[in-house]
């Protein structure tokens, strides 16, 4: 690591991770908190309680320990080997053992233990499990502990493992003891349903063109960015959208710094077969530094693939056209989201998603 014009730690060599590392230390240095190392369980306390206060999920006691016994073991044995394999720094220079995220990977161990056992009794389980393994991922980025792709490797490897671990199981046991009462979600999806979404994006810029325009600092020469985006159906297929984003900078004066920006507005959803979806929208807002704001206009298009009941591929490419005091600066945005979504939650033909993304995006400036 170097240090930067702005007295800041700056890597010698950027990369997707290390530009989310200087966003991260652009917004808080000096984050610290520990409520990663107990939301990391928080699922699995769920699903024990649900199970001691005799509401019945998918399986019985004894299934489920020997389901979360071979998932807590592929898990384990996964993270260990490679972990100590890879031997990646951490980027808090600590030890040599980042690769892959242990916290992360049990977090969504435990959301999705919780999700098989109780995707049939209600969605709202596996959105409140999957927004705390989200939540654990996020808190070691932001503790300087992971690197953003040692956190997705380990969501991986949770969510990988108690599909193993359940596999395994699903063939030694077949059909005993499982609830009798209990009917796992069969694939449907109802286009007519309104689809509420939010989501947690994470994305890397690759800038094309002199920024100089719209930023004071010299030439941005690349960046990361995080944010927030929801969607808030007004009828099925149609309604409001909205984001809120942090972006990192680094100039080609060596100087870093942070932009934002805010959008809302409008977006459509056309289904076509069983497990295809296109989506256009269009919004406007504002994005700004410290020294001077900007009005943003973005349009996009996306397309959407259902893998099953609670999983969707998403691939979006939006289009922002910043403008400023002296000029335009445009923003080509790919997004690969993957959503993960449940049923239809009440008769009231609601229906919640929770997901997490990866973009890159492309700065085109005039």
């Amino acid at each position: 690591m170097t240090v930067d014009a702005a007295g800041q730690a700056a890597p010698s060599k950027y990369t997707f991770d290390t530009d989310i590392l200087m966003l991260r230390n652009s917004i808080d240095p000096d984050f610290r908190h520990h409520y990663d190392d107990w939301t990391q369980y928080a699922p699995a306390a769920v699903m024990v309680g649900l199970k001691t206060c005799g509401y019945k999920g998918r399986s019985t006691w004894g299934r489920m320990l020997v389901s979360d016994a071979f998932s807590v073991a592929a898990m384990a044995a996964m993270v260990n080997g490679v972990k100590y394999s890879v031997q990646r720094l951490r980027p808090d220079e600590s030890a040599y053992n980042s690769f892959p995220s242990g916290h992360t990977a049990t977090a969504f161990m435990t959301a999705t233990m919780l999700h098989k056992e109780y995707e049939g009794r209600s969605p709202w389980f596996s959105i409140g499990g999957y927004t705390l393994a989200t939540l654990t991922g996020v808190s070691r980025v932001l503790n300087n502990r992971h690197w953003l792709t040692d956190v997705l490797a380990g969501a991986a490897i949770g969510i990988g493992s108690v599909h193993l671990g359940y596999f395994i199981t699903d063939k030694i046991f077949k059909d005993k003891q499982l609830n009798p009462a209990y009917e796992a979600p069969v694939f449907s999806y109802d286009p007519d349903l309104k689809h509420y979404v939010a989501s947690l994006y994470f994305g890397r810029r690759f800038i094309i063109g002199e920024g100089r325009d719209y930023f004071t600092d010299g030439t941005v020469i690349r960046g990361g960015s995080a944010g927030l985006s929801t969607y808030i159906p007004l009828h099925p297929g149609v309604g409001i959208t909205a984001r809120i984003g942090a972006n990192s900078l680094t100039y080609s004066t060596g100087i870093t710094g942070c932009s934002y920006d805010i959008l809302a507005g409008g977006y459509y959803n056309w289904h076509f077969g069983k497990r295809f979806e296109a989506q256009a929208k269009a919004m406007a807002g504002a994005a700004w530094t410290a020294e001077r704001i900007g009005v943003d206009i973005c349009a996009g298009i996306g397309f959407g693939f259902l893998l099953d009941e609670n999983f969707k591929i998403n691939i979006f490419a939006d289009y922002d056209a910043i403008g400023s005091a002296k000029g335009k600066s445009y923003v080509v945005e790919y997004l690969f989201t993957v959503n993960g979504f449940g049923n239809s939650v009440n008769s009231q033909n609601f229906l919640a998603r929770f997901s997490v993304h990866v973009k890159a995006d492309i700065w085109v400036f005039s």
